[in-house]
């Protein structure tokens, strides 16, 4: 009865005040039941719906939708808390919830479609459409992103291993997310969860890899969470975008690419991954070389689960070799000391996922990883081409090349794998977790 009955709840705000939205569906079976008992079943399936859904929220006030329309309200004694065992109902009036012809209900639709109107002028104002298409930044560059001082590890990137201890439990949570904008917002983790796909993976790509970057993005905010990580909107831990910036992005086809997303977000609700019963890191990348990279080649630390795999449809993306250019001079002042058409430039040495590992610049050596990050190159995978007056680097793929990439996920996924084949293979031993 509560399926048929209560099909989808939202929380939003008024003067303040965080409301709970119950979307209600009366059904003849419960339109025969006298008013008291109408007022006890409702009351009791409300409570359920609560429990069952893990609904939590800061305000005390519970508005009832019947067919979009607000009928009534109660008020609770407590916001609720997913640690309170049981949900007081005080101020409940079964009455304005059941008669349609209510004529002052306490929210009216007007009112909170006049809130959505000026919540989107502002979002218009304060987001403006960005330039740049998420898969068009690098995801993480910097060692220092995968650490954390309050993580009991020994590993930069921040992995607690414990064979003893059964698999976390993780309970539905908001995350906060600081906006280049200088927004902070505070959403439900399977919204944060939407606008991260949305950001992070073309919407093109097939349904099965766009779940697989979902219940990435939602490990990536679950160990966010336990280690106190904050999230931002951007490359530094996890691109986002607010449905408002997706419409202006992309324009006619928001309605189909939106439902296709929240597909993939829905159908893999609750779902995380883990190691040995810890959250991982859950790193990923545009575009491996054809191979992925181990983590330790990239950040110095053995990651288990994090290890080079084959990734052979990396290639289908049309910007998989790309070319950079330096003038002599331009490579002096990068590297702070001069560089000419006379100077030794030598790849050394590659590690297991084909990238340089160690480069001779004259008589310097450089670590592939920081070489990469000191010019600005798409990858550490790259070959050199020395010229008489310029200085040419051959880059393939892009990213770190750590975890999954994602047009190998896409690859994977047209050939016929499925989500949880897809991050099995680009995350080695690990257990697909469910809330």
């Amino acid at each position: 009865m509560v399926n048929k009955m209560i099909y989808d709840y939202e929380i939003k705000q008024k003067n303040k005040e965080d409301v709970l939205y119950i979307y209600l569906d009366i059904n003849q079976e419960f339109a025969k039941l006298n008013p008291n008992k109408k007022k006890k079943k409702l009351e009791s399936l409300i409570s359920e719906y609560i429990k069952k859904n893990r609904i939590v929220f800061q305000g005390t006030t519970v508005a009832i939708l019947i067919s979009g329309f607000v009928v009534g309200s109660f008020t609770l004694k407590n916001p609720i808390s997913l640690e309170k065992k049981e949900h007081n109902f005080q101020n409940y009036s079964i009455s304005s919830i059941i008669k349609y012809e209510e004529k002052n209900p306490v929210f009216s639709t007007q009112e909170i479609k006049e809130e959505n109107l000026k919540k989107e002028e502002k979002e218009k104002q304060d987001n403006p459409q960005e330039t740049q298409s998420a898969l068009q930044q690098e995801w993480h560059s910097q060692k220092e992103n995968y650490s954390s001082k309050k993580e009991p590890s020994k590993d930069n990137i921040s992995l607690s291993v414990n064979d003893n201890k059964k698999e976390e439990t993780i309970e539905k949570n908001y995350v906060t997310i600081y906006r280049t904008n200088g927004n902070v917002l505070k959403l439900e983790l399977e919204e944060y969860v939407f606008g991260v796909v949305s950001a992070e993976m073309p919407a093109s790509f097939h349904i099965e890899a766009l779940k697989a970057q979902a219940i990435l993005a939602r490990t990536y905010a679950l160990k966010s969470l336990k280690i106190n990580r904050k999230l931002t909107d951007n490359s530094s831990t996890q691109n986002y975008k607010s449905k408002e910036e997706l419409k202006k992005i992309w324009g006619n086809l928001y309605s189909t690419y939106s439902k296709k997303i929240k597909n993939a977000v829905d159908s893999t609700k609750g779902i995380y991954l883990t190691y040995k019963g810890e959250i991982i890191d859950a790193v990923y990348h545009s575009t491996s070389n054809g191979k992925t990279e181990s983590a330790k080649n990239v950040w110095g630390n053995i990651v288990p689960y994090l290890v080079s795999v084959e990734s052979p449809y990396d290639e289908t993306n049309k910007t998989f070799q790309q070319e950079k250019v330096f003038t002599y001079e331009e490579l002096s002042k990068k590297l702070g000391y001069a560089v000419t058409n006379d100077s030794n430039l030598t790849i050394e040495r590659k590690t297991e996922g084909n990238r340089v590992a160690e480069i001779l610049i004259d008589q310097k050596n450089y670590d592939g990883v920081a070489l990469r990050n000191l010019l600005g190159l798409r990858s550490a995978t790259f070959e050199i081409i020395k010229k008489e007056d310029k200085v040419l680097f051959n880059t393939y793929g892009y990213g770190h090349g750590v975890g999954m990439s994602q047009y190998g996920a896409n690859g994977m996924a047209k050939e016929g794998d499925n989500y949880k084949e897809i991050l099995k293979h680009f995350y080695q031993g690990v257990t697909l977790s469910h809330s």
